[in-house]
């Protein structure tokens, strides 16, 4: 059976953020977007068979492994491989682009924060170094992870006591 964790992402994009990493979620973005919202770029389509992060995990090579916004990451974000309700959107706010979603992965927490620890460069921090971008909750824990970026960075912040895994 597995184990599955659900993720919550919330957070907003550098203004400035490039074309080829909102290609990877634009398929996220509805067709009623605020006047003056720019255009965006083409989604991603996977270019070779299903991809998952979890594959990472094994020996399998990801030919993208340096450029991960080159797999398409709205179907995965999105994504519900057990019961709840997932949902992904990207939506223009004035002046940046935001993404909410809430998908589940067959995966522990720390290998979904593994996957996407890439978007940290891209993740707006203008007013705060440090922000709080996404929850993550895994089968049988009594806490939530929580995903931060500090500094530029991604981190996995575990609130289960320490022996909770042994």
């Amino acid at each position: 059976m597995g184990s599955f964790t659900e993720v919550s992402l919330s957070f907003d994009f550098q203004k400035d953020v490039p074309d080829y990493v909102l290609a990877a979620f634009s398929a996220l973005s509805r067709a009623d977007q605020p006047e003056g919202a720019p255009t965006l770029p083409v989604p991603v389509v996977e270019p070779g068979e299903f991809w998952d992060p979890e594959m990472r995990t094994t020996d399998w090579v990801d030919p993208y492994e340096n450029e991960l916004w080159r797999h398409d990451w709205a179907s995965l974000v999105s994504l519900g491989m057990a019961p709840g309700v997932p949902h992904g959107l990207l939506t223009w706010d004035s002046d940046h682009w935001n993404l909410d979603c809430r998908f589940t992965w067959k995966s522990e927490p720390w290998t979904a924060s593994d996957a996407l620890a890439w978007l940290a460069p891209f993740v707006d921090t203008e007013w705060r170094e440090e922000k709080l971008v996404g929850v993550a909750v895994f089968d049988g824990g009594p806490r939530p992870f929580l995903f931060w970026v500090r500094a530029g960075r991604w981190e996995l912040e575990d609130l289960n006591p320490e022996d909770l895994w042994m």
